[in-house]
């Protein structure tokens, strides 16, 4: 999308600003348009999109045979590999034949046969986390290297694959240069600048050179290029645009370039053979293509909102994208324990990480998640899963088998997060012998900690049988604690440390409300909330007089709501939290909602099931390749609110190392989404379902699972399905709610595990780091090659600067690039710019 309607330029010494520009090129100064010479060619760049996934091994070998056919037949002809990454393994392990023969082509063809491969999975950048897209890069350029001796020098895609901090992933990895264009754009697509090179600037204002996307070159869903689509097709009935078409209608742009990257089946030989030996066209592969163009003299502003970006949320019930999130936090989570592990002498771990990253990023193929491959989504995520479950695990039992700890069991915590936060946690405990406990103590080294008693099966004595305890763990940054759990065969009078009345939970049943230190929130009898209303300055968060927090969604093509009846029992009188349980219908599909409110977060946590039975869930079509309902968020079976916003109101959501405000009503983010009016906001924490729609009744929603005609595959739905998010309301300004870390919270959990208490070679707190900065948070701590690497993002816009070091010594800390190289000394506190990322090594 163009996204604004007029050039901003501003000319800088020899350096013009452009954003979003649609203007000609006599907006420009001369040093920008670049007049062209008498004898400048067109150039043409083509690259396979292809790999194992959706394609096969045999599919591969037969296009490479015919790519090779034509290298032999045109000697002008050059052509590239635009793959996933993970088939040169898989290739190294499978069919290592094929992979030698492609080293060969490489050496035979040198200068005329390329690799393109630049990610290790092709994922639609823009809704996979932080380190998702910085593992992406390096994955795969440590791939080609392996396999070809070869770094990839320029960034290319198929599919939409770019945000605004792409710049700044790409310098970090040492390419030199990207094409700015996304071929086929089903998914996204990118701003346009009238210039045939120049710097595109990042949002942190890393900029790196970039051939862009012209004005009317595509800017669209569901088209290609225009280039793209003559170079797949030209001469065919299908495309009335030859290539002589493209550079008169493009014919301000010196030097111009005609780009494809497409599906390795999509060639024209024809096309080929009417180019050969022309001087009007030459090829060119990537290597070649900061060499044949100027030096940049214009620069390419772009913001998160210039990159305009959709999915089709929902499809396959939701479940590719949800298990990808939890496979990404088990993955960062175990890598944060394994590096603790190997500071204190324990085993390295990577090469289960390694597999645990690798299946992941393939999982993120955009194939697997927009065709909806199901078979291979669940060959590679449960994979993933397996491997940072064996890392977490085993890191986990590392130190909770060292801790001190005493009594009859100990319960040894991780707090995942950069930093300090409290979490209930609960443990079960069971008790044999009669007479054994009649109360339970928790303490952490010589510390009592605040414990209440949930429930108890007790024996006819009075002595307890069975209990289920939960504490408060207050932990430090990347801190491990353990918890002692004691019992004593006396009645104890009240809970040690107990919550205060301030901060209970009291639940009436008639009217159905729960009151917490947050909220007064009242249930409707049907199903759904009532009211939510502020108890400390009595704004209300939900619409007054309608129903919120229900189901709806166009189900058979009726539209539908849901209808169901709440069960809410008495909270014990201490308890951290209470659960609320609706059981009802929406049409002919049955759900079990819960929703839990807590006395210490004013977070509200959903969990809903369904039963689906192959009805039509959205928009229903008689077109079976249908392009467009899969995009209609607001007929699809959803989560609906009614916010108390007033006008005008904003979404606002996170984006891979960014957060932006935006006007659009498909409001779209990783960990969160928001609509606010700069009095009071409602955000929404997901677990996977990153979609949510501002409707134009008022309605905030969403969008849980569709099951209609697809362009890609119908996929309906049958068996129980889960989803899980949470509510975060709000006054003021969403800017000073620190919106991220909450989301992030929800979806990093502190760790735990019950064991045997510990020998005490480790005391009962483990504090690694003395770490801490209020803007500036960590996305990824992990051993690699022998080393322990931090990585750290500023997520609100401004300078700051984070305190990093080793508790009682001072770390040795150096800077290093994305791939860990390129070291240089630096200390603590670490200065950051406004969207910056920084990676470190420790020394200890």
């Amino acid at each position: 999308m163009r996204c604004r309607d007029q050039v901003l330029a501003l000319a800088i010494g020899t350096v013009v600003i452009l954003r979003g520009t649609v203007s000609g090129a006599a907006d420009l100064p001369q040093s920008a348009s670049n007049a062209p010479s008498a004898t400048e060619p067109l150039y043409l760049l083509t690259y396979d999109h292809g790999g194992l996934v959706l394609w096969g091994q045999d599919h591969f070998a037969e296009r490479l045979g015919n790519a090779v056919s034509w290298l032999d037949k045109y000697p002008s002809f050059k052509i590239g590999l635009d793959n996933e990454a993970h088939m040169y393994d898989v290739l190294a392990e499978q069919n290592p034949k094929l992979l030698d023969h492609l080293r060969e082509l490489l050496k035979r063809y040198a200068g005329r046969f390329g690799i393109g491969t630049c990610t290790y999975g092709q994922p639609l950048s823009a809704f996979i986390n932080e380190e998702s897209n910085v593992r992406q890069l390096v994955y795969a350029i440590r791939a080609n290297r392996r396999h070809f001796g070869y770094t990839p020098v320029i960034y290319l895609m198929s599919e939409h694959a770019m945000h605004s901090q792409v710049p700044q992933l790409l310098v970090g990895c040492g390419f030199q240069g990207a094409i700015m264009r996304t071929h086929f754009m089903m998914y996204g697509y990118n701003p346009t600048f009238e210039a045939p090179i120049g710097w595109w600037v990042g949002l942190d204002g890393s900029r790196i050179p970039a051939v862009p996307t012209y004005p009317g070159q595509g800017a669209s869903f569901g088209k290609t290029t225009v280039d793209n689509w003559i170079l797949t097709r030209w001469p065919s009935k299908d495309t009335p645009k030859s290539l002589a078409d493209f550079r008169r209608e493009f014919g301000q742009i010196h030097p111009l370039l005609a780009t494809r990257a497409d599906d390795s089946g999509l060639r024209r030989e024809e096309l080929v053979q009417q180019c050969e030996g022309k001087p009007e066209y030459r090829w060119i592969l990537l290597d070649e293509l900061l060499e044949a163009f100027p030096r940049p003299a214009v620069e390419f502003k772009t913001e998160p909102n210039d990159f305009v970006v959709r999915m089709p949320w929902g499809y396959c019930g939701n479940e590719i994208w949800d298990m990808s999130r939890q496979a990404e936090v088990q993955v960062l989570t175990a890598e944060r324990l394994a590096a603790l592990e190997l500071m204190l002498g324990g085993t390295n771990r990577e090469s289960d990480l390694e597999e645990a990253w690798k299946n992941l990023l393939v999982a993120q193929h955009h194939d697997i998640q927009i065709c909806g491959l199901l078979a291979e989504a669940r060959r590679f995520l449960p994979a993933s899963l397996a491997a940072s479950v064996r890392v977490r695990d085993g890191a986990m039992q590392f130190f909770a088998s060292r801790m001190k700890g005493e009594g009859v069991a100990q319960v040894t915590a991780f707090n995942p997060v950069s930093w300090r936060r409290a979490e209930w946690l609960e443990t079960e405990l069971s008790f044999p012998q009669k007479g054994e406990a009649k109360s339970i103590q928790v303490k952490r080294g010589n510390q009592l900690v605040p414990s209440t008693l949930l429930s108890a099966e007790r024996y006819s004595d009075g002595s307890l049988m069975t209990a289920r305890v939960s504490f408060v763990a207050d932990l430090d940054a990347l801190s491990l604690a353990a918890f002692s759990i004691l019992v004593g065969k006396t009645n104890v009078v009240g809970e040690s440390g107990s919550p205060g009345t301030s901060n209970r939970i009291v639940v009436a049943t008639s009217p159905l409300t729960v009151l917490t230190p947050f909220y007064e929130a009242r249930l409707y009898p049907d199903g759904g909330l009532a009211s939510l209303v502020d108890r400390r300055s009595g704004k209300a968060f939900l619409k007054s007089g309608v129903r919120s927090g229900f189901f709806a969604g166009t189900i058979d093509g009726v539209d539908q709501e849901s209808k169901g009846q709440w069960l809410l029992t008495r909270a014990v009188e201490e308890a951290p939290s209470v659960t609320a349980r609706e059981d009802g219908f929406i049409g002919p599909i049955p759900y079990t909602f819960e929703l839990t409110f807590h006395a210490d977060t004013p977070r509200l946590d959903g969990r809903v099931k369904f039963h689906f039975a192959g009805q039509k869930l959205g928009r229903v079509s008689t077109n079976q390749r249908d392009g467009t309902s899969g995009f209609i968020h607001e007929q699809k079976l959803r989560f609906k609110l009614f916010p108390a916003t007033g006008e005008p109101v904003i979404g606002v959501r996170d984006l891979p190392f960014a957060i932006a405000e935006t006007t659009n009503r498909y409001v779209e983010g990783i960990y969160w989404t928001a609509v606010v009016d700069g009095q009071t906001g409602l955000a929404v924490f997901n677990r996977g379902t990153m979609g949510s729609v501002r409707e134009s009744d008022g309605g905030f929603s969403v969008p849980l699972a569709y099951a209609m005609y697809y362009i890609w595959g119908t996929r309906m739905l049958e068996g129980d399905f889960s989803y899980e998010f949470a509510l975060y309301p709000f006054t003021g300004d969403w800017r000073r709610q620190d919106l991220h870390r909450r989301a992030i919270e929800y979806n990093f959990p502190v760790v735990s595990v019950s064991t045997s208490p510990g020998t005490g070679a480790i005391s009962a707190d483990l504090r690694a780091f003395d770490i801490g900065s209020d803007n500036i948070i960590l996305c990824a701590l992990y051993p690699e090659g022998g080393r322990v690497l931090a990585r750290f993002y500023e997520y609100q816009g401004r300078p700051g600067e984070v305190r990093f070091a080793l508790m009682n010594t001072g770390a040795r800390l150096e800077s290093v690039d994305l791939l860990g190289g390129n070291a240089r000394p630096v200390t603590s506190p670490l200065k950051f710019n406004p969207w910056q990322i920084q990676t470190v090594t420790v020394g200890w």
